[in-house]
């Protein structure tokens, strides 16, 4: 293919693919490292892909062992209240149990021990809920790539906008230089009788419009310097020094959506719902644990006070003291087997919405592969036609240019009327505009195109 260079513009390097490669010009380096280090949506995915991989790191930390330790200590105070039939002693005839008795128990106890917990079989379930973890965080790191692709491309098309409105001002600048120089012949002309003051009114106003038309072009550079900075956080300054070169990018014929991220992504996220559905099945399984532990348990500095209402006169109120009662060491090591015989139906029931929810990714994936087919049959349809729109645009250029020289010649010599010498001015711009917009279109679709095969961050290459 041709190479078309836009002559109006510094000459840095271009952007042509090689071998599946994108080569980018060295200026844009920074600027879509800058967005993609400045972008929050980009680092809150990547914020969530760390999330879910701390969970799968917490489900399989489900098999390490736990210990715990605990303690307590405690007062104790009780009043006890009993009534009962009385009755008489023989001999002395002397009644017991006459009136209410009452107890007052005060004691302080301690406890204190230290377990061990480990889960020998879960049924599968942790194996599995920690794969579908890894899966579903693998799928999720692959669509911030395609977040990563649609940012470069979209700086890089500012960017080449911006080219195009400095191209635009270019022309725009030489177009005002010659109608400069018209209204001079045209003044010197009326001042000689040869042309009439509305021939210089035409001219004026062509002049009126194209410093209207760069008004607009400010305008729509500064929204861009506004996006860019947004994007990047460069300044007006820094936006200005980036220069390149504006060239047609070429894309090879064998394009495919096999390695795109969206379709990786969600055979991953299918992993993931077919490592569910294994772990709903394991809920059918026993589960074992193991443990082990030691603790000591004691009472100590008790009393039991009783206030027998019936005992003799001069009789002292029993009491119980008690120094210590201990239990330690206390050793305990066993296996906890639980297996839930049935469930109410509730495991299958999530059972069978695991396995739509595999089916409905499966259906998804083809038809995401589908679709993407279609879609890069489209970007490539846009792409081949705006690249031989090329041809069309430098050829109408060079005619509008031959044209505007001859009109300029015909001009002087009375041959044409100031509207037909203005026409060609016109028509000039219009064609060395439609030129860059083109170029400009052809680069954006090339891109797009690209991205649509996937991993365009990966085939891009700064020189």
């Amino acid at each position: 293919m041709k190479r078309y260079f836009l002559a109006i513009l510094p000459i840095v390097l271009t952007i042509t693919t090689v071998s599946g490669q994108i080569q980018l010009p060295k200026a844009l380096e920074r600027p879509i490292n800058l967005a993609l280090e400045k972008s929050k949506d980009i680092r809150n995915k990547e914020l969530e892909v760390e999330k879910t991989h701390l969970e799968h790191k917490a489900v399989k930390s489900k098999y390490i062992p736990k210990i715990e330790a605990s303690g307590a200590f405690a007062y104790l105070d009780s009043h006890i209240t009993f009534d009962i039939p009385g009755f008489a002693l023989p001999i002395t005839g002397y009644e017991l149990f006459a009136d209410k008795t009452k107890i007052h128990n005060r004691a302080k106890a301690l406890h204190g021990g230290v377990t061990a917990k480990s889960v020998l079989f879960s049924g599968l379930q942790i194996h599995h809920g920690a794969k579908a973890l890894e899966q579903k965080a693998k799928g999720d790191a692959l669509l911030i790539e395609t977040d990563k692709d649609d940012l470069i491309v979209d700086v890089v098309t500012s960017f080449d906008k911006i080219k195009f409105i400095q191209a635009s001002e270019q022309l725009i600048e030489d177009s005002r230089k010659r109608l400069e120089k018209e209204e001079l012949r045209v003044n010197a002309a009326i001042e000689n009788g040869l042309a009439v003051p509305f021939d210089r009114d035409k001219i004026t106003l062509a002049r009126l419009e194209l410093e209207s038309k760069q008004t607009e072009l400010e305008e729509s550079k500064n929204l861009l310097f506004q996006k860019i900075s947004y994007l990047t956080g460069l300044s007006t300054d820094e936006i200005e020094e980036i220069s390149y070169r504006l060239d047609p990018i070429d894309l090879a014929d064998n394009l495919t959506v096999e390695n795109k991220q969206e379709l990786e992504a969600l055979e991953h996220y299918q992993k993931a719902s077919e490592h569910v559905l294994k772990k709903e099945k394991g809920t059918f399984l026993p589960q074992a644990a193991a443990f082990a532990g030691v603790s000591y348990s004691g009472i100590f500095n008790g009393t039991t006070d009783f206030n027998i209402p019936y005992l003799p006169s001069g009789l002292p109120q029993p009491r119980l003291n008690l120094n210590e009662l201990s239990l330690s060491p206390s050793l305990m090591a066993g296996v906890v087997l639980k297996w839930e015989i049935f469930g109410g139906m509730e495991r299958k029931h999530k059972i069978d919405q695991a396995k739509v929810n595999v089916e409905q990714l499966e259906n998804k994936l083809a038809d995401s592969r589908d679709k993407l087919n279609l879609l890069l049959l489209q970007k490539l349809a846009t792409y081949r036609t705006f690249d031989k729109k090329i041809d069309l645009a430098n050829q109408q250029e060079r005619v509008a240019q031959n044209a505007l020289t001859l009109a300029g010649k015909q001009y002087v010599q009375g041959l044409i009327s100031i509207n037909q010498r203005l026409e060609a001015e016109n028509d000039f711009v219009k064609a060395a505009q439609n030129k860059t917009q083109i170029l400009i279109s052809q680069r954006e679709a090339a891109l797009e195109a690209s991205k649509v095969t996937g991993k365009l961050s990966e085939k891009i290459q700064f020189n």
